[in-house]
Protein backbone atom coordinates (compact mmCIF):
# COMPACT_ATOMS: atom_id res chain seq x y z
CA UNK A 1 0.00 0.00 0.00
CA UNK A 2 1.29 3.70 -0.66
CA UNK A 3 2.07 5.77 1.60
CA UNK A 4 1.35 9.65 0.44
CA UNK A 5 2.86 11.28 3.43
CA UNK A 6 6.39 9.60 2.91
CA UNK A 7 8.33 12.32 1.51
CA UNK A 8 10.58 10.45 -0.31
CA UNK A 9 8.21 8.70 -3.32
CA UNK A 10 6.83 10.47 -6.21
CA UNK A 11 3.49 10.33 -6.51
CA UNK A 12 3.91 10.96 -9.79
CA UNK A 13 5.99 7.81 -10.60
CA UNK A 14 3.29 5.99 -8.99
CA UNK A 15 0.58 7.43 -11.20
CA UNK A 16 2.06 6.19 -14.22
CA UNK A 17 3.03 3.50 -12.97
CA UNK A 18 -1.08 2.59 -11.94
CA UNK A 19 -1.77 3.62 -15.98
CA UNK A 20 0.20 0.78 -17.08
CA UNK A 21 -1.54 -1.90 -15.22
CA UNK A 22 -4.89 -0.65 -16.07
CA UNK A 23 -4.00 -2.53 -19.25
CA UNK A 24 -4.01 -5.84 -17.27
CA UNK A 25 -6.76 -8.82 -17.83
CA UNK A 26 -8.45 -7.88 -20.87
CA UNK A 27 -8.43 -4.01 -21.23
CA UNK A 28 -6.00 -4.65 -23.92
CA UNK A 29 -6.43 -1.42 -25.92
CA UNK A 30 -8.58 1.51 -23.83
CA UNK A 31 -9.55 5.35 -24.46
CA UNK A 32 -8.65 8.04 -22.89
CA UNK A 33 -11.30 8.14 -20.70
CA UNK A 34 -11.69 4.45 -20.05
CA UNK A 35 -7.72 4.57 -18.69
CA UNK A 36 -8.42 7.76 -16.84
CA UNK A 37 -11.60 5.87 -15.46
CA UNK A 38 -9.74 2.56 -14.05
CA UNK A 39 -6.57 5.25 -12.75
CA UNK A 40 -8.98 6.84 -10.84
CA UNK A 41 -7.18 10.32 -12.32
CA UNK A 42 -9.03 13.39 -13.79
CA UNK A 43 -8.43 13.47 -17.71
CA UNK A 44 -6.04 16.20 -17.96
CA UNK A 45 -2.99 14.34 -15.41
CA UNK A 46 -4.04 10.98 -17.38
CA UNK A 47 -3.38 12.45 -20.25
CA UNK A 48 0.17 13.74 -19.69
CA UNK A 49 1.38 10.43 -18.80
CA UNK A 50 0.10 8.34 -21.33
CA UNK A 51 1.35 10.88 -23.88
CA UNK A 52 4.71 10.47 -21.42
CA UNK A 53 4.44 6.66 -22.22
CA UNK A 54 4.10 6.77 -25.64
CA UNK A 55 6.77 9.46 -26.24
CA UNK A 56 8.70 6.66 -24.34
CA UNK A 57 7.76 3.86 -26.62
CA UNK A 58 6.10 2.33 -23.82
CA UNK A 59 2.25 3.28 -25.30
CA UNK A 60 1.24 3.52 -29.15
CA UNK A 61 -2.07 5.15 -30.30
CA UNK A 62 -4.68 3.84 -33.19
CA UNK A 63 -8.07 5.47 -33.69
CA UNK A 64 -8.98 6.71 -30.63
CA UNK A 65 -7.59 3.66 -28.52
CA UNK A 66 -4.57 3.32 -26.45
CA UNK A 67 -2.09 -0.31 -26.04
CA UNK A 68 1.38 -1.26 -24.47
CA UNK A 69 3.99 -1.59 -27.06
CA UNK A 70 6.59 -4.56 -26.87
CA UNK A 71 8.91 -2.31 -24.98
CA UNK A 72 6.77 -2.85 -21.80
CA UNK A 73 8.72 -6.80 -21.75
CA UNK A 74 12.22 -4.65 -20.67
CA UNK A 75 10.45 -3.44 -17.71
CA UNK A 76 9.66 -7.60 -16.42
CA UNK A 77 13.74 -8.58 -18.19
CA UNK A 78 15.30 -7.96 -14.95
CA UNK A 79 13.02 -10.02 -12.79
CA UNK A 80 12.54 -12.89 -15.54
CA UNK A 81 16.46 -13.10 -16.19
CA UNK A 82 17.81 -12.36 -12.26
CA UNK A 83 15.13 -15.19 -11.35
CA UNK A 84 16.43 -17.55 -14.06
CA UNK A 85 12.62 -17.92 -14.91
CA UNK A 86 13.50 -18.50 -18.31
CA UNK A 87 17.20 -20.68 -17.91
CA UNK A 88 16.29 -22.31 -14.65
CA UNK A 89 12.63 -22.73 -13.75
CA UNK A 90 11.28 -23.53 -16.84
CA UNK A 91 12.91 -26.11 -17.32
CA UNK A 92 11.91 -27.85 -14.03
CA UNK A 93 7.76 -26.98 -14.81
CA UNK A 94 8.54 -28.51 -18.44
CA UNK A 95 9.77 -31.84 -16.71
CA UNK A 96 7.18 -32.10 -14.11
CA UNK A 97 4.72 -31.18 -16.80
CA UNK A 98 6.17 -34.79 -18.87
CA UNK A 99 6.22 -36.70 -15.64
CA UNK A 100 2.57 -35.66 -14.39
CA UNK A 101 0.85 -35.20 -17.85
CA UNK A 102 -0.94 -31.84 -16.91
CA UNK A 103 -0.10 -28.19 -16.83
CA UNK A 104 1.97 -27.04 -14.48
CA UNK A 105 2.49 -23.42 -13.23
CA UNK A 106 4.59 -21.63 -10.77
CA UNK A 107 3.27 -18.43 -8.98
CA UNK A 108 4.61 -15.87 -6.57
CA UNK A 109 3.19 -13.49 -4.27
CA UNK A 110 2.47 -10.10 -5.02
CA UNK A 111 0.59 -8.09 -2.65
CA UNK A 112 -2.68 -9.96 -2.03
CA UNK A 113 -2.67 -12.44 -4.92
CA UNK A 114 -0.54 -14.71 -6.37
CA UNK A 115 0.78 -13.80 -9.74
CA UNK A 116 2.37 -16.81 -12.70
CA UNK A 117 5.76 -16.28 -13.64
CA UNK A 118 6.07 -19.43 -15.35
CA UNK A 119 3.72 -22.04 -16.92
CA UNK A 120 4.54 -25.27 -18.59
CA UNK A 121 1.83 -25.97 -20.77
CA UNK A 122 0.33 -29.73 -21.67
CA UNK A 123 -1.50 -28.78 -25.29
CA UNK A 124 -3.87 -32.07 -24.81
CA UNK A 125 -5.02 -31.60 -21.36
CA UNK A 126 -8.01 -29.47 -20.11
CA UNK A 127 -6.62 -25.32 -19.44
CA UNK A 128 -7.82 -22.12 -18.29
CA UNK A 129 -6.74 -19.06 -20.32
CA UNK A 130 -6.69 -16.81 -17.09
CA UNK A 131 -3.67 -19.27 -16.08
CA UNK A 132 -1.03 -17.54 -18.38
CA UNK A 133 2.23 -15.85 -17.27
CA UNK A 134 1.38 -12.64 -15.40
CA UNK A 135 -2.10 -13.96 -15.03
CA UNK A 136 -3.63 -13.05 -11.49
CA UNK A 137 -5.19 -15.36 -8.92
CA UNK A 138 -6.85 -14.45 -5.74
CA UNK A 139 -5.32 -16.25 -2.42
CA UNK A 140 -8.31 -17.05 -0.45
CA UNK A 141 -10.30 -19.01 -2.84
CA UNK A 142 -7.41 -21.08 -4.64
CA UNK A 143 -5.66 -24.09 -4.00
CA UNK A 144 -2.59 -21.98 -5.47
CA UNK A 145 -3.27 -18.94 -3.37
CA UNK A 146 -3.78 -21.13 0.07
CA UNK A 147 -0.82 -23.16 -0.66
CA UNK A 148 1.02 -19.54 -0.10
CA UNK A 149 -0.75 -18.17 2.91
CA UNK A 150 -0.37 -21.24 5.07
CA UNK A 151 2.97 -20.41 5.37
CA UNK A 152 3.27 -16.53 5.61
CA UNK A 153 4.19 -15.35 9.45
CA UNK A 154 1.15 -15.19 11.52
CA UNK A 155 0.78 -11.65 11.23
CA UNK A 156 0.88 -11.07 7.53
CA UNK A 157 -1.57 -13.85 6.86
CA UNK A 158 -3.89 -12.02 9.37
CA UNK A 159 -3.46 -8.65 7.50
CA UNK A 160 -4.45 -10.43 4.54
CA UNK A 161 -7.04 -12.58 5.38
CA UNK A 162 -8.76 -9.57 7.60
CA UNK A 163 -8.11 -6.99 4.66
CA UNK A 164 -10.02 -9.22 2.23
CA UNK A 165 -13.83 -10.27 1.88
CA UNK A 166 -15.08 -13.76 2.07
CA UNK A 167 -16.19 -13.41 -1.60
CA UNK A 168 -18.45 -16.69 -2.49
CA UNK A 169 -17.23 -17.15 -6.38
CA UNK A 170 -19.23 -19.98 -6.73
CA UNK A 171 -21.60 -21.99 -4.19
CA UNK A 172 -18.60 -23.85 -2.82
CA UNK A 173 -16.22 -20.78 -1.69
CA UNK A 174 -15.35 -21.17 2.26
CA UNK A 175 -16.51 -18.00 3.46
CA UNK A 176 -16.59 -18.24 6.88
CA UNK A 177 -13.33 -17.10 8.76
CA UNK A 178 -12.83 -20.00 11.43
CA UNK A 179 -13.62 -22.68 9.12
CA UNK A 180 -11.21 -21.13 6.32
CA UNK A 181 -8.15 -21.10 9.49
CA UNK A 182 -8.66 -24.28 9.52
CA UNK A 183 -8.03 -25.22 5.62
CA UNK A 184 -5.22 -23.26 5.89
CA UNK A 185 -3.78 -25.59 9.10
CA UNK A 186 -4.60 -28.48 6.80
CA UNK A 187 -2.40 -27.00 4.22
CA UNK A 188 0.12 -26.65 6.46
CA UNK A 189 0.06 -30.29 7.73
CA UNK A 190 0.18 -31.85 4.81
CA UNK A 191 2.05 -29.54 2.95
CA UNK A 192 0.09 -29.50 0.08
CA UNK A 193 -3.61 -27.44 -1.10
CA UNK A 194 -6.98 -28.66 -2.85
CA UNK A 195 -9.73 -26.65 -3.39
CA UNK A 196 -12.59 -27.84 -5.69
CA UNK A 197 -14.84 -25.85 -7.71
CA UNK A 198 -14.26 -22.45 -5.37
CA UNK A 199 -12.56 -20.24 -7.76
CA UNK A 200 -14.08 -20.70 -11.14
CA UNK A 201 -17.42 -23.13 -11.12
CA UNK A 202 -16.54 -27.13 -12.50
CA UNK A 203 -12.43 -26.53 -11.93
CA UNK A 204 -10.21 -28.22 -9.39
CA UNK A 205 -6.79 -27.23 -8.36
CA UNK A 206 -3.90 -28.89 -6.55
CA UNK A 207 -0.79 -26.94 -5.37
CA UNK A 208 2.49 -27.27 -3.24
CA UNK A 209 4.50 -24.80 -1.50
CA UNK A 210 7.98 -23.36 -2.77
CA UNK A 211 10.03 -22.84 -0.15
CA UNK A 212 13.78 -21.26 -0.58
CA UNK A 213 16.23 -20.62 1.94
CA UNK A 214 16.23 -21.49 5.58
CA UNK A 215 12.36 -22.39 4.83
CA UNK A 216 11.03 -19.08 3.13
CA UNK A 217 8.02 -19.17 1.26
CA UNK A 218 8.58 -18.47 -2.33
CA UNK A 219 5.28 -19.31 -4.01
CA UNK A 220 3.76 -22.60 -5.32
CA UNK A 221 3.72 -25.00 -8.07
CA UNK A 222 0.30 -25.98 -9.42
CA UNK A 223 -2.11 -27.94 -11.54
CA UNK A 224 -5.47 -27.52 -12.20
CA UNK A 225 -8.22 -30.19 -13.62
CA UNK A 226 -11.89 -30.27 -14.06
CA UNK A 227 -14.05 -31.07 -10.88
CA UNK A 228 -14.49 -34.66 -10.28
CA UNK A 229 -10.86 -35.95 -12.00
CA UNK A 230 -10.02 -36.63 -8.77
CA UNK A 231 -11.79 -35.76 -4.84
CA UNK A 232 -9.34 -34.52 -2.20
CA UNK A 233 -9.26 -38.30 -0.37
CA UNK A 234 -8.95 -39.34 -3.98
CA UNK A 235 -5.42 -36.90 -4.79
CA UNK A 236 -2.71 -39.75 -5.49
CA UNK A 237 0.37 -39.39 -3.36
CA UNK A 238 2.43 -39.90 -6.29
CA UNK A 239 0.51 -37.06 -7.76
CA UNK A 240 1.60 -35.08 -4.52
CA UNK A 241 5.05 -36.03 -4.46
CA UNK A 242 5.53 -35.37 -8.26
CA UNK A 243 4.80 -32.16 -7.15
CA UNK A 244 6.28 -31.39 -4.51
CA UNK A 245 10.00 -32.48 -6.05
CA UNK A 246 9.12 -30.06 -8.98
CA UNK A 247 8.63 -27.07 -5.68
CA UNK A 248 11.74 -28.53 -3.65
CA UNK A 249 13.85 -28.08 -7.47
CA UNK A 250 12.54 -24.70 -8.21
CA UNK A 251 12.81 -23.56 -4.37
CA UNK A 252 16.65 -24.67 -4.48
CA UNK A 253 17.42 -22.23 -7.45
CA UNK A 254 16.11 -19.33 -5.08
Amino acid sequence: MLNENDKEISLTFAKGLSVVLAFEGKDRSLSMTEIAKKVNLNRAVTRRLVRTLEQLGYVSYDRGRYELTPRILRLAQGFIEGRGISQLIQPILRQASHDIGESVSFAMLDDQDAVYVAHSFVPSKFTLNMVTVGSRAPLLPTAVGRAILAFLDDAKKEEIISSEQFKAYTEKTETNHDRFLELLTAVKQRRFSFAESEYVEGVSSLAVPVFGSNFRIIGAVSIIFPSGTYTEAEIEPDLVNKLKRCAADIGATF
